[in-house]
């Protein structure tokens, strides 16, 4: 008896490729905002960038979904995109960080005199205080010397040439014919605090003693309060780290280092955002009146994300030889090589070209008449505006908790990171997208959305009271609804009202209000609270948010009988 194995060609290229790219996507997505991070970026600033190529993708993705259907480009432009994805990632490595300074304030009164080195106030142009690195200072028990080159300051010359007792010449100098842009070189002995516990605002060490031109100067406090800001370079490199700040000088702006890290995330985000929106309806014209099998389809690309994302974090943490500084080039080739496959594989993989259609505009632009389609699409924004917070601060979250509570365990950070990343995929997002299909027969497109912005209400409360890293993989589970069932609903209900021959726009212009009005807004309000109010406190807000959404839908949707 022989048996025959019924496979369809077509549909294994399918599978092969969501595997292929989002696997090859996946490690350089997740860890895109600690590699910002670790480039010099606050989240603030992260937020901002985000939010432009959340409206980048916005732009691009109805625009090309509109030229590929209105023309016979769209395998061209398939391959295009998915080659620009691999060389653009790979580009990464060749972007410097931005520039920075080690800076601190010598406040001088008449009790003593300090060297404050990090400050969570922002006027002070310090680096934030980072409780990792000052649990180290427990560590540190022999003297502390460090040279400082501070900058011009008539007032603090004036009271230190005055209460230090300093006979050297440039004190009897004119005080208003400073010569030089910095004051000379003072070499100081600091007081190491090994009791601090951190939760401070400011890190001050009790400066010993002061040496100007290897001249011991005394007393070293001053008759009346001064300070000035000095670059310094200290014996101890715990210090130096806490004194690293990034050197905007006037605006971010003006500085190479930025504008070349916006131009290749550009490039990798359009070309993400254009691959995204063509893969779905070309799986879906190969699914042809089997369309509820997509997510059978899309589930393989969950499966390749949680794996490459385990793997990517391995290799970043065993290849980095700092805990604190990653070495994320591996991952950079393994993305390119992985995509360089898909692209031969892609290749074969049987496009539709679609027929114009001249009617097409006006027929979309019916749709936002409907009222289901409104729905339809408030609903997305609101999972857009979620998803943007998983996305760009959930890494950065695991890491700001690891740090204040268990620092210990720091060191394998990146590989918790894509264990959780393997949980949102294989064990939320593939079974939903398995059973999507299913699901969406047995209580409709309208309930599954609904399950969408609880499940986000869960989650996100359950993030903002957990104090352990470890604890948010289990929470991961949640993904499988979060993004699973809503990526199948969303391109599901975008076929079922797109009119003929549109279905390549209608997904895309689906795509942009996610990820170009969602994601950008999540990425503005998500920087704005995480900046200043910290992760907890930002994910309890969305969370309650998720809720109110949640329970305006069902009311809609029972008042309404959508």
């Amino acid at each position: 008896m022989h048996f025959k194995l019924n496979i369809n060609e077509h549909m294994l290229r399918m599978k092969l490729h969501f595997f292929l790219y989002l696997g090859g996507v996946s490690t350089f997505i997740g860890f895109s905002p600690t590699i910002a991070k670790q480039l010099g970026y606050s989240p603030e600033v992260v937020g901002f960038l985000y939010t432009y190529l959340s409206i980048l993708s916005f732009l691009v993705k109805p625009i090309f979904g509109f030229i590929v259907d209105q023309f016979p480009i769209r395998r061209i432009v398939f391959l295009t995109v998915i080659m620009l994805s691999g060389l653009s990632i790979f580009s990464m490595q060749f972007i410097e960080k931005l520039p920075t300074e080690t800076a601190a304030i010598l406040n001088c009164s008449n009790l003593t005199t300090v060297l404050t080195v990090c400050s969570n106030t922002k006027g002070l142009r310090l680096a934030p205080c980072d409780d990792r690195l000052s649990k180290r200072l427990s560590n540190v028990s022999e003297p502390v010397t460090c040279q400082l080159s501070c900058q011009e300051n008539k007032q603090f010359w004036d009271e230190s040439c005055t209460s230090w007792n300093i006979t050297a010449d440039y004190c009897a100098t004119p005080n208003d014919t400073i010569k030089s842009k910095e004051l000379y070189y003072l070499n100081i002995s600091l007081s190491i605090n090994t009791t601090y516990q951190g939760q401070q605002n400011d890190i001050n060490f009790e400066v010993e003693s002061i040496n100007i031109k290897k001249t011991e100067v005394s007393p070293s406090y001053c008759n009346n309060p001064v300070s000035t800001r000095c670059k310094i370079n200290c014996s101890k490199d715990v210090i130096m780290r806490l004194a690293t700040v990034t050197e905007y000088n006037k605006s971010i702006f003006g500085l190479r280092q930025f504008w070349e890290y916006l131009i290749v995330m550009s490039v990798f985000w359009i070309s993400q955002a254009i691959t995204w929106s063509l893969q779905d309806p070309i799986c879906l014209d190969l699914l042809g009146d089997k369309a509820n099998d997509f997510g059978k389809q899309r589930c393989w690309g969950s499966v390749s994300w949680g794996l490459f994302a385990v793997f990517g974090g391995v290799l970043v943490d065993y290849l980095s030889d700092s805990d604190y500084s990653k070495n994320y080039v591996p991952v950079f080739y393994l993305c390119l090589i992985v995509i360089l496959c898909d692209f031969i594989l892609a290749y074969k993989i049987k496009v539709t070209e679609n027929v114009s259609s001249k009617n097409k505009i006006s027929d979309i632009f019916k749709l936002l008449t409907n009222l289901n389609v409104i729905v339809y699409v408030v609903w997305i924004l609101a999972m857009g505006i979620c998803t943007s917070l998983v996305w760009n601060y959930l890494f950065w979250y695991m890491e700001d908790i690891n740090s204040k509570f268990h620092g210990d365990k720091h060191s394998w950070i990146k590989t918790l990171e894509g264990a959780a990343l393997f949980i949102q995929c294989l064990g939320g997002e593939v079974p939903f997208f398995f059973f999507s299909g299913w699901l969406i027969k047995r209580i409709g497109c309208s309930y599954c959305m609904c399950l969408g912005l609880f499940g986000f209400a869960a989650r996100f409360y359950l993030f903002s009271i957990i104090t352990d890293p470890v604890w948010i993989l289990p929470v991961e589970l949640f993904d499988g609804i979060t993004f699973g069932l809503f990526h199948a609903v969303m391109v599901a209900y975008a076929r079922i009202i797109a009119p003929q021959n549109a279905v390549t726009t209608v997904v895309g212009f689906a795509g942009s209000i996610f990820e170009g009005v969602g994601l950008s807004l999540g990425g503005l309000l998500g920087g704005y609270t995480y900046e200043r109010y910290g992760g907890s406190w930002t994910f309890e807000l969305f969370a309650y948010g998720a809720l109110i959404m949640g329970v305006i839908h069902l009311i809609i949707i029972k008042i309404m009988k959508l």
